[in-house]
């Protein structure tokens, strides 16, 4: 990794002051309903070959839209994912 590289990886772990997080989309669907968008940090995160990796962002919101243009039916992940709070939890 060079110096840019190393600059740009750092420049985007926060957007905005606020700390950004990668998001993830489960393969399956859950009781052939829906899949569920995950944080990196989720205990109930299926491993590297049950999930998506969807991007790095600081808004939820964001990430649950480019989650649909990949998949139907996404819900958010009641253990790390909440709409309603001021912060995810961490």
């Amino acid at each position: 990794m060079n110096v840019q590289q190393l600059f740009d990886t750092l420049f985007n772990l926060f957007k905005d002051g606020k700390k950004t997080h990668t998001y993830y989309v489960e393969k399956r669907l859950r009781f052939g309903k829906y899949h569920v968008l995950h944080l990196e940090n989720c205990e109930l995160l299926p491993d590297e070959n049950g999930r998506v990796e969807i991007g790095r962002d600081s808004e939820i919101d964001l990430m649950l839209t480019k989650a649909n243009q990949h998949y139907e039916n996404i819900k958010l992940c009641p253990e790390c994912c909440e709409l309603n709070k001021p912060e995810l939890k961490t």
